[in-house]
């Protein structure tokens, strides 16, 4: 593409010169058919092309560096937000048409439409520039060596905090509002009265209808993965956190497509990976799926 701007712009190349360089860049004037399976073939061989705004870096190395922030970004984010936002929900459900619920409901809609950039900038000039509490940016101190010690540790929990607190704020309304949604007819079902006619403990009966009212969620808890990937970039951006967002936008400003096409297919197969997640957590919150199975 970069060849493409220079002839358009009136450059001669030398064509030498011009066949080096889209060998270097794995550039084929093959036909599209012949293209795709060349790429499968070097996609099942871990070969993803090469980057074309840090050449000669090969996709797979970048994307092998930036991944692990990512994840942990991610899974941490998505992790805190569905816990509290389920027990949150839970609490709004069970104490439905009283002040407690009325706040919680208020809240969870101000955060689920509260745009996640204009979030992550109030804070990081709250906490960071005006506050001076945490770092501007960055995934840990400068200071500290690199590797499995608590130093490290300590400075890489120091440096996420926040933008995941940026990605909780903003997801948690989502599953507050899911949970009590799903939590209020449970409450009224008919198997819970029947529990209520066999003497159980009202905190029983509340872990009853939980159960039953969290597998809905469990559902968008799987979609929330892919999505979190691909919506973690701004974040990312802002709080310049060296992971898959950060290069994203790297990629998109230089026409990247090949880290472009690198970050997709990771973000496809977290969503496959989040969905065998919740097929399998399936099995500890519904015994009817346990038994099916047997």
């Amino acid at each position: 593409m970069y060849l493409s701007i220079l002839k358009q712009g009136g450059a001669s190349i030398n064509p030498i010169y011009e066949h080096q360089l889209e060998a270097e860049y794995g550039i084929s004037h093959a036909p599209m058919y012949i293209q795709y399976f060349q790429y499968l073939k070097d996609l099942a061989n871990g070969n993803l092309g090469v980057s074309i705004a840090f050449f000669p870096e090969p996709v797979s190395s970048i994307l092998r560096e930036a991944l692990p922030w990512t994840l942990y970004l991610v899974i941490s984010s998505i992790a805190i937000s569905f816990f509290i936002g389920n027990r949150l929900g839970r609490y709004a459900g069970i104490n439905r048409n009283t002040v407690k619920d009325l706040s919680i409901d208020l809240f969870s809609m101000f955060m689920a439409s509260f745009p996640a950039f204009v979030l992550a900038f109030i804070i990081l000039d709250v906490f960071s520039v005006s506050g001076g509490v945490f770092p501007i940016g960055g995934a840990y101190s400068s200071t500290v060596n690199i590797g499995f010690n608590l130093p490290f540790i300590i400075s890489a929990i120091y440096h996420s905090i926040l933008p995941i607190l940026t990605i909780v704020l903003t997801s948690i309304g989502g599953w507050v509002l899911g949970m009590r949604n799903n939590i209020i007819p449970n409450v009224n079902s008919d198997f819970i009265k029947f529990s209520e006619t066999l003497g159980l403990r009202k905190e029983q009966i509340n872990r009853i209808a939980y159960r039953n009212a969290i597998l809905p969620n469990l559902t968008g808890f799987s979609m929330s993965i892919g999505l979190s990937v691909s919506g973690v970039i701004i974040e990312e951006s802002i709080f310049s956190y060296p992971g898959v967002g950060l290069y994203m936008m790297t990629a998109i400003d230089s026409l990247d497509y090949p880290l472009i096409q690198g970050i997709f297919l990771m973000v496809i197969i977290a969503v496959l990976v989040g969905n065998a997640i919740v097929d399998i957590l399936y099995g500890f919150f519904d015994p009817r799926i346990r038994e099916e199975g047997e």
